[in-house]
C-alpha cells in the first residue's frame, strides 16, 4: 500500500505541466446536484440528492508563469476566498489538449476538482466535504466561463 501511495504522489508531481505564460478564466454562477449526508446541521429527512446552486457566485481560476495555480471564489455572501490563502494545496494538470484541471486538497480533508473544457468554455466542479461534522456532502456543479 505504501508503495502505491508513493507511486501516486510521484505521478502527480510529474503530471504538472510546464507553462510558458500565465492564464486565468472567470466563470459565473454554478448549478448542479449535491448529495447531503445526515448529521450535523442536516437532519435525516433532508439528506440525499438535491438540486443545488451557488447563484451569486463567481470563480476565477488562475495559473501563473511558474505553473502555480489558485482558485478565487466570490461566494453568494459576497466574500472573496482564495484556495491557497485558505491553506489549500493547488495542483494544475492538463486534461489532454482540451482543457485544464485544478485539484485542491485542504488539511481538513475537503477535496475540490475544477475542470475547464476549452471547446465549450464550461467549468465543472466536484467538491467533497464528507468529513465535515456540520455539513457533509459531495457536489457536482457546472458554470459558464468568459
Amino acid at each position: 500500500m505504501k508503495k502505491k501511495c508513493i507511486t501516486g504522489l510521484l505521478l502527480l508531481a510529474f503530471a504538472v505541466p510546464s507553462w510558458a505564460e500565465s492564464f486565468s478564466v472567470t466563470c459565473g454562477a454554478m448549478s448542479g446536484y449535491s448529495h447531503y449526508l445526515a448529521g450535523g446541521y442536516v437532519p435525516a429527512d433532508k439528506s440525499g440528492f438535491t438540486e443545488d446552486a451557488i447563484s451569486g457566485g463567481k470563480f476565477t481560476l488562475s495559473l501563473n508563469d511558474d505553473g502555480e495555480g489558485d482558485v478565487l471564489a466570490l461566494d453568494a455572501t459576497g466574500t472573496l476566498k482564495s484556495a491557497k490563502a485558505q491553506g489549500g494545496t493547488v495542483m494544475v494538470t492538463a486534461a489532454g489538449k482540451g482543457g485544464l484541471n485544478w485539484i485542491i486538497l485542504y488539511g481538513d480533508g475537503v477535496i475540490e476538482v475544477y475542470g475547464l473544457h476549452f471547446a465549450s468554455n464550461t467549468l465543472t466542479q466536484y467538491r467533497n466535504t464528507v468529513g465535515n461534522a456540520n455539513v457533509a456532502k459531495a457536489a457536482l456543479m457546472t458554470a459558464s466561463c468568459q
